[in-house]
Parts: C-alpha cells; sequence; structure tokens
C-alpha cells in the first residue's frame, strides 16, 4: 500500500498542476491590441510632404540652439501664464515719417478714412480678413477709428519674457539653423507665413528686401538677382542672389554663433550705430553672435537678428538682419 502511495502521488500533483493552468485567465500581449492613429497632417500647402533633410558634408554641422544671454530679468523658472493683453495688435514695419493707412474697405482702392501712426496699439479686429491681391487685409478698431488696413503692417502683442521662455520659439530658431546648414528652400518655407513673407536686410540701415513664401522655398538655388544696398565704407553696390550675397553671411555669422541674446542684439566692437530699423522694434526677436579673433583684435565679428512674430497663435520668421563691424 505505502509503494502504490508513492507511485500515486506524483500522478496526482500533475492533474493538479494542469487543472490549475487551465483555470488561469489567458492574456493577450497588450501591444498586440494596441490602434497606432493616423497623424494629421496641417492644412498648410507645404506639409503635405516632409521629408527629412539631406546634411552637406561641406558644411558645418547646424548649432544646438541654446540660449546664453537672455533678458536680465528673466528668470529661469517655468513662465507663469499671462493675462491676454489689453491691445492685442500693434502697427509694425511703417517707418517714424509715415503712417499705416485706415481704408473704407479692403485694398487700396478704398477710400482712407484714417491714418495709424508707427507702432500703435490696435484694440481689436472686428471680423475675418478679405485677400486682396496677395494681401489679407482685416477689419480693425483703434480708439474711435474704425476700417481696413493691410494685415502685413500688424503683429500680435505678445509679452516680452513669455517669448524669451516660448520653447516653440526656440524651436523656430534652431529650425532655422538646420535648413540654412543643409540648404534645405522646403524647410525654410516651412518657418514662413506663407502670405506674410521674409524681409532680410544686409545691414540695418540698408533697403528692406522682401521675399515671398514661394521664392524662399528655392531661395538656395535660385540665380534671381536683389538689390541689398551698399556695402560700409566703400558704397559699393550689393547686387547679387541670396546664395551669393546673404547665404555666405548666414554660414559663418549664423551657424558658428557662441552666444545668443533675446531682445537684445550681441555685437562687438564697431564705429557704427547698432539698432533695428525702424517698425521692426515692435517684434520680439533673437540674436545670435559670432565673436571676433584675437587675429582681427575681435573686429572681425558678425550678428545675425532673427525676428520672429505671433499672427493668428502661430509664430514665424519674420525678418533677418545681419550686423558686424562698421567704419
Amino acid at each position: 500500500m505505502r509503494k502504490l502511495n508513492v507511485i500515486l502521488l506524483p500522478t496526482i500533483i500533475l492533474i493538479a498542476l494542469l487543472y490549475l493552468a487551465a483555470c488561469q485567465p489567458t492574456t493577450t500581449d497588450p501591444l498586440s491590441e494596441l490602434i497606432v492613429p493616423t497623424a494629421i497632417i496641417s492644412a498648410r500647402p507645404d506639409s503635405l510632404t516632409i521629408a527629412e533633410p539631406t546634411p552637406k558634408a561641406e558644411l558645418p554641422s547646424p548649432p544646438t540652439f541654446q540660449p546664453t544671454r537672455l533678458l536680465a530679468d528673466q528668470s529661469t523658472a517655468p513662465p507663469t501664464p499671462q493675462p491676454s493683453p489689453t491691445l492685442p495688435y500693434q502697427v509694425a514695419f511703417v517707418t517714424a515719417d509715415d503712417t499705416l493707412n485706415v481704408r473704407s474697405g479692403p485694398g487700396i482702392d478704398n477710400e482712407i478714412v484714417g491714418e495709424l501712426a508707427p507702432n500703435a496699439p490696435v484694440a481689436e479686429m472686428t471680423g475675418d480678413g478679405q485677400l486682396v491681391s496677395g494681401s489679407t487685409w482685416v477689419p480693425i478698431q483703434a480708439d474711435s477709428l474704425t476700417g481696413w488696413v493691410n494685415g502685413r503692417f500688424l503683429v500680435e502683442v505678445v509679452d516680452g519674457e513669455s517669448f524669451c521662455q516660448d520653447e516653440a520659439v526656440m524651436a523656430i530658431v534652431a529650425g532655422l539653423a538646420t535648413a540654412v546648414a543643409n540648404q534645405d528652400g522646403d524647410q525654410f518655407a516651412k518657418l514662413i507665413h506663407p502670405e506674410r513673407g521674409l524681409r532680410i536686410r544686409h545691414a540695418w540701415w540698408n533697403p528692406e528686401v522682401s521675399l515671398s513664401y514661394a521664392e524662399i522655398s528655392r531661395i538656395f538655388t535660385s540665380a534671381v538677382s536683389y538689390d541689398w544696398g551698399v556695402q560700409d565704407g566703400s558704397g559699393n553696390p550689393i547686387i547679387g542672389s541670396f546664395r551669393q550675397e546673404i547665404l555666405p553671411l548666414l554660414q559663418e555669422d549664423l551657424l558658428l554663433a557662441t552666444e545668443t541674446g533675446c531682445d537684445e542684439i550681441i555685437h562687438g566692437g564697431t564705429a557704427g550705430i547698432v539698432r533695428l530699423p525702424d517698425g521692426y522694434d515692435v517684434v520680439h526677436f533673437y540674436a545670435l553672435h559670432r565673436p571676433g579673433t584675437e587675429e582681427f583684435a575681435g573686429m572681425n565679428w558678425g550678428t545675425w537678428v532673427v525676428g520672429i512674430e505671433r499672427w493668428q497663435g502661430n509664430y514665424y520668421v519674420s525678418f533677418l538682419v545681419h550686423y558686424q563691424w562698421e567704419i
């Protein structure tokens, strides 16, 4: 009898184990049940096809953007939400000796009903805009004045401290450096508002060259010449393509920048005046500065100021202004 128990015991244990295993709930690999949503593609026309940029061996790698010099009163703490400004819009890109016409309807064929001074506040937009001859005209109210203005001469009011701490703004600057390093016009164009375009100045006192969204997408290969103004000192004209006259300055002074500043133009020694052009000062910006070398007593420095405006809640590169030593 004892021998029979020894034989039957393992069999009983095996049967018990098999029964317990059969009672356990069946589990499924949770990863097999995941449903990966299809990405929502932005309605912007330039985002329908997105290709990774191909770095070019002969160009320097784009810098890792990390602000090193910001506003003096800026803290490193997360930004505190700011209340909406009372005056959400402001006149921009109008020189001190000019005004922005307010018209009775959208377009220059309508009667002028008033004027807005440079940098003037605008209380609100009172309705939807209308596209006329490539520009969106918007109905506005400024104090007791109502009418229509060209939206290209308005920007949204943004709190300076919030702007300087906004990661979305820093991503715009980093994206610009990547586009320049890769000479990727499509990526460059993604940073520009499709209608508002980009303003570029070889120097702050030189004339503005306004490039459309379509021009930006092919700017690295285009042979179209522009009048960039004159050289400091000699007065010789600067006429040539973006690739000839502007790209070398971007490659040297933007890609090799080692100092950055928010709403502060960082620069080296110069006999000239360092300031923003008229009408540009209502737009927030980042400055990217390449210091000069000892060989030239530090005078071969260069700085790019990247203006970034907000329009309809999104940030875009608005202008590029170059600075260097002047006589």
